[in-house]
């Protein structure tokens, strides 16, 4: 009985030292396979979240270059007057019942007051705005019966004395369908280089003086012509311009039409270009419609002085490289500037007053 005892003993001690061997095997082995299977999840989550942050920085500089042209936007309305946006150059205006630009007219041919002059070529655009406005920072507007497509409209009237009695009906249609143009003001509406103006003037002033000497008469005038500039309409300089104040043939717009003058001169965007008639500085006038942006201009007047020269030429050249639309309105013909218009593809009204 005691060696049965021991036996059995024995071989209860080696089955328990076998399983538990067997256990430990299996608990080491099951925690390898457990880590070994986990070791790629740690990895792949860390390179997620690299890549992650990588990618991250990327937006920040599409916003910013988002933000960046809109405030290029804003930047370019506060130049223009309020809401204003830079646009594309003007489409070509139309005359109704015709065709949009008519063939160039001849040196020897005299223009009416019926017809467009202007080149053939088409103008090009873009922008959805055709017609309505929108999309092109330019709204769409009838001036005198021709539509144009401009927010902002730059208006240079000669204000000479034979011109004054249109220039209530023009300024009617001006305030009425732009009530914010600029609006400049010249006696005469001449082109052309100071120095050939001034040489110009001295001669004929010169040759006044010696008649009136041999005719033993008194002469009656200036003796020399002013510098000419761009001034407030209501400055003491615009003032003091013989068709504000008047002069001994004729009388003054200022005493003439007075409630026109005294609308003009509350205005903080009309000006008038000083000196005489023959001081020919109409280029003075577009210099001041490109530092205002404009993008049309109405020019009225009875286009009897040149426009010529130089100054012709870097007028014509601020309008071309401001893509600024151009609007003749005349009493007598184009004559005059008719090359010139032909130059900046130009328009003629064809409305009479």
């Amino acid at each position: 009985m005691d060696w049965k005892s021991s036996f059995k003993k024995t071989i209860v001690i080696v089955f328990l030292f076998s399983l538990a061997v067997h256990v430990l095997l299996l608990i080491a082995f099951g925690g390898v396979t457990l880590f070994q299977g986990r070791i790629p999840s740690p990895q792949f989550t860390a390179q997620s979240t690299v890549n992650e942050a990588a990618a991250t920085p990327i937006a920040p500089p599409e916003e910013e270059m988002v933000q960046e042209d809109r405030t290029a936007d804003r930047n370019q309305m506060d130049e223009a007057t309020a809401a204003e946006k830079l646009a594309p150059p003007l489409e070509m205006l139309t005359v109704p019942g015709g065709a949009s630009w008519a063939p160039a007219i001849p040196k020897d041919i005299k223009t009416s007051l019926t017809g467009s002059v202007g080149g053939t070529g088409t103008g090009t655009g873009t922008g959805t705005g055709t017609g309505t406005g929108k999309g092109t920072g330019r709204a769409v507007v009838k001036l005198f019966g021709i539509t144009v497509e401009a927010k902002k409209l730059g208006v240079l009237v000669d204000i000479s004395g034979s011109m004054q009695k249109y220039i209530p009906r023009v300024m009617e249609e001006i305030f009425k369908n732009f009530p914010d143009a600029d609006v400049v003001f010249m006696n005469g509406c001449g082109v052309e280089d100071w120095d050939e103006a001034l040489k110009n003037w001295t001669a004929t002033n010169d040759l006044k003086q010696k008649t009136a000497k041999e005719n033993k008469t008194k002469f009656i005038g200036p003796k020399s012509m002013p510098k000419p500039q761009v001034v407030r309409f209501n400055s003491a300089e615009a003032s003091d311009c013989p068709p504000i104040r008047g002069t001994q043939s004729m009388g003054g717009f200022r005493k003439d039409y007075p409630e026109l003058y005294d609308r003009l001169a509350r205005r903080s965007n009309t000006w008038m270009v000083t000196s005489y008639e023959d001081a020919h500085a109409g280029g003075l006038a577009f210099e001041q419609f490109a530092r205002r942006k404009v993008q049309a201009i109405y020019w009225f007047a009875d286009f009897a002085n040149p426009v010529v020269g130089k100054a012709a030429d870097d007028a014509a050249k601020i309008i071309l490289d401001n893509h600024m639309e151009v609007l003749i309105h005349s009493t007598k013909g184009v004559e005059k500037v008719g090359d010139w218009l032909v130059k900046v593809k130009g328009q003629v009204v064809q409305t009479k007053l």
